[in-house]
């Protein structure tokens, strides 16, 4: 919201230069991080907490001033209180049926012989400077009232409400109502609705009615100001996508004794410009709307707030909040008890604390003497703490290979799920998306990976993409959990280059893992089942894949390219990664080298030839995959004894022993 300062010192006595009020405002809770000067004047936008509806308006900010500042405050609701207007020569009459479990609070007033026509230049000023747009008197009107007090009001064509008759409802969910904006909409179940005799005119506090709405021609009206439920407004809000200034305000808990005062200031601006009143004011609640009490001990205030506090100064401070502080028990200071109404427009003020809470702000967070905790520094890990070191060294080792994190929304569309394969129906859905594009909890995070490939295709002939993040499991909240997974995707047709970079990750952080090809049983459908590996960890639990992408799927994304994407499990590998790492000096003695051309059959894993070379000798320190031709595979074999040199005779009997086993157990020969 945004406030003139010189509006605000109508009301109270600003004489503090404006970045030390602002300072001021900002160390008390109403956060004040921008303004502006224009046409001579200084417009800011104060931030609003959720628990402070007060604020939401010129009176509340002035009452803060003043309390802050030690000034005068001249209340806007005992000006408009104190207003006088003539007795009405007539009495138009108006019915009305109340629901007050919808609007606890309604008071109205009609006038007659209005004139619709452009505020004067005074008004327009003071609406523009909120940030609203001037469009008639009587509007600009209730615009000007609901920004001085807080307090939703409305104005109808008196002649168009049918039968006068006022009928307050929760609607049925379904009806229709056009919107003297011009727009129509469905009504969800227990919107609070205002009809006449058969039709809705007005959806409180969100929008007017058109049927009712005022125009050139209007000459009688109907004023009123409501308060309505804030939890029927919300939901009734959040189901339209609609919102509006008194919505927001109304969400938050209006005054209920605001109405009266707002409704007089309006009538008095109305009968200023034009209009002659034509009834009693109309004041419609069950019950009165009284302040209530809250107790705070001295000796609790200062334990709390770790200060000693002199009960003048106390009450004092409670005063200029318009706070009524009775003390009792005044023999003894530590028995000290504060007695305090609290008035209807602080309905944050429910318990002892928040009255400290009061007395601290006034005297200043930042006036508190700085300690040290009395406490040791806790050494034992907070419940539910993360750490984000082995987060980082995940990603870094990604980073260093090329890739780009990313980062993408939970909610997908239903779109990318089929696109996926992936049954909506069986996946968790949000009852209230805010659109079809998020509208389901992601289950896997490749479908926002390929968008972002497609995105970034036209631009990057090269793309490597990451993401770390949560997946949901599960058709039904009483059986999903969370995951964490990561995802990665990479152009091009080199799935060895990328498999390196997959075993690399592997490798850094200690996983003991192994590689197996899918079978037709996997049902495995976004890789291409010849270019495609899961992996499991050391007692064969799944950790991931890494693979070819399907060309159908990519097709499905209007991806040109091949590209190759992998997953790993996050969360398995989190409690599976050591930091232990294994220190080998440098050899004292050279290795030998040599190459090694095989034929492999078709149904022999390369894996599995490794791990047979591996086993005939300990003296084999690694191996390399040099060339690949058709059935043939040329390896890179290095043989090393840290206690002496090898021979070629040595090299030459490992070489023999290598080719009998895998001649013997796997059929390989020697080309």
């Amino acid at each position: 919201m945004l406030i003139p300062s010189s509006w605000l010192k109508e009301y109270v006595d600003i004489k503090l230069p404006f970045p030390e009020l602002a300072l001021k405002l900002s160390e008390a809770g109403l956060t004040v991080e921008k303004w502006e000067e224009k046409d001579g004047d200084i417009i800011f936008d104060p931030e609003v907490t959720p628990n402070r509806p007060d604020w939401l308006s010129l009176c509340g900010i002035a009452r803060e001033v003043a309390a802050l500042t030690n000034t005068h405050l001249k209340d806007p609701n005992e000006i408009a209180l104190n207003t006088k207007y003539k007795t009405p020569k007539t009495n138009y009459e108006i019915t009305l049926k109340p629901n007050y479990a919808a609007i606890p609070r309604m008071t109205s007033v009609i006038v007659q012989n209005v004139k619709v026509k452009p505020s004067p230049d005074w008004l327009q000023k003071r609406i523009k400077q909120i940030g609203l747009r001037p469009i008639n008197n009587l509007v600009d009107i209730t615009n000007f009232v609901l920004w001085t007090f807080g307090s939703p009001l409305h104005v109808f064509d008196y002649d168009k409400i049918r039968g006068h008759q006022i009928i307050v409802d929760l609607a049925k969910g379904g009806e229709p109502f056009r919107s003297l904006d011009g727009l129509n909409n469905t009504l969800p179940k227990n919107a609070i609705i205002i009809k006449d005799v058969g039709r809705i005119i007005d959806l409180p506090p969100l929008k007017g009615g058109e049927n009712s709405a005022i125009s050139p021609e209007t000459k009688n009206v109907l004023l009123h100001s409501i308060v309505c439920d804030p939890v029927l407004t919300r939901r009734t809000s959040q189901s339209l996508g609609l919102r509006s200034d008194s919505s927001a305000i109304s969400e938050r808990g209006v005054d209920p004794n605001g109405t009266v005062p707002a409704v007089k200031l309006a009538l008095k601006m109305i009968l200023d410009l034009a209009g002659e009143v034509a009834s009693e004011l109309l004041d419609h609640k069950d019950h009165n709307f009284k302040p209530w009490t809250v107790e705070m001990g001295h000796n609790k205030l200062e334990s709390v707030l770790g200060l000693k506090f002199e009960p003048k100064k106390v009450v004092q401070a409670l005063v200029s909040l318009q706070l009524k502080p009775n003390m009792t028990n005044l023999t003894n200071k530590s028995n000290l008890i504060y007695a305090v109404e609290i008035p209807t427009f602080r309905p944050d003020l429910k318990i002892e604390e928040d009255l400290i809470e009061e007395v601290g702000r006034l005297y200043g967070y930042n006036h508190f003497p700085k300690t040290l905790p009395a406490s040791p520094v806790p050494t034992a890990k907070v419940a539910y703490a993360k750490n984000y070191d082995f987060e980082y060294e995940v990603k870094q080792i990604l980073q260093s290979a090329g890739y780009s994190e990313i980062y993408t929304y939970s909610l997908v569309s239903e779109t990318q799920l089929i696109k996926l394969g992936i049954n909506p129906g069986k996946t968790l859905r949000v009852d209230n998306p805010i659109s079809r594009d998020y509208e389901y909890l992601r289950p896997a995070l490749v479908g926002n990976l390929l968008d972002a490939y497609k995105l970034n295709q036209a631009n990057f002939p090269q793309i490597k993409l990451f993401e770390l993040g949560k997946e949901y499991k599960g058709e039904s909240l009483d059986k999903a959990k969370e995951e964490y997974w990561v995802w990665g995707i990479e152009s091009g047709e080199n799935f060895h280059q990328a498999k390196g970079f997959f075993e690399l990750l592997l490798n850094n952080i200690n996983i003991n893992y192994h590689l197996r090809p899918i079978e037709p049983s996997d049902h495995f459908n976004w890789c291409h089942p010849g270019r495609t590996a899961l992996v499991f960890t050391g007692d064969k639990k799944y950790l991931g894949f890494i693979g070819e992408a399907h060309p159908s799927l990519l097709a499905k994304w209007a991806i040109k390219n091949r590209a190759v994407i992998w997953e790993l499990d996050y969360g398995l590998l989190e409690k599976l990664a050591t930091s232990e790492k294994k220190y080998h000096p440098i050899p004292k003695y050279p290795p030998v080298i040599e190459d090694l051309s095989l034929i492999i059959p078709d149904d022999i894993l390369y894996s599995d030839v490794v791990s047979a070379i591996k086993r005939t000798s300990l003296l084999v320190n690694s191996i390399d995959l040099l060339d690949t031709h058709e059935d043939s595979r040329t390896l890179r074999l290095t043989y090393l004894d840290e206690s002496r040199n090898l021979s070629d005779k040595d090299a030459a009997e490992i070489r023999l022993k290598i080719l009998k086993t895998l001649k013997e157990k796997l059929g390989v020969k020697a080309k």
